[in-house]
């Protein structure tokens, strides 16, 4: 039972479009949702020029890192919070995601963002009623992890 709005098809639908093309900024990075497990969560992104941080070495730039993981860490809570606690619809579950933000973020750069694609993942270390504590990390399709990150997020009107 606790498992039925994470492997809802529509639920998964709807997030996915959310992250994809509702949030301007997530879409701007060209972010996909490629994994819905509430336990680890996965976003990409492919490398393009214009997420170059360092053009003459082609490094991924460390903002698009940062948000990777922050928006990886967001969809993990949201996730978790569907696992544990799922409302009775759909857009209830994605409303969710509108009320909670992001209190506290650090990241870890531990070497230069060089690959062709990116995957972001995400572990929810607790999940209580107001604050949501979470780790991130990001890797190349080398499997070569390219930043860690850690997360504190409020969750706004939770129950």
């Amino acid at each position: 039972m606790t498992k039925q709005m994470i492997g809802n098809p529509e639920f998964q639908h709807v997030l996915k479009i959310v992250i994809e093309e509702k949030i301007p900024f997530c879409n701007l990075l060209g972010m996909k949702v490629t994994c819905f497990d509430a336990d680890a969560p996965q976003l990409s992104i492919d490398m393009r020029d214009s997420l170059l941080g360092n053009f003459a070495q082609g490094m991924l730039h460390g903002g698009v890192i940062a948000s990777l993981l922050d928006s990886v860490a967001g969809v993990a809570i949201l996730l978790k919070m569907a696992e544990q606690s799922p409302q009775d619809d759909v857009a209830a579950q994605i409303r969710e995601f509108g009320k909670m933000s992001t209190i506290d973020l650090r990241i870890d750069y531990l070497q230069p963002g060089r690959g062709k694609r990116f995957v972001a993942t995400a572990e929810v270390t607790r999940l209580g009623k107001r604050v949501a504590n979470v780790l991130m990390d990001l890797r190349n399709e080398k499997g070569d992890r390219i930043a860690t990150g850690a997360a504190a997020f409020m969750l706004h009107g939770r129950a």
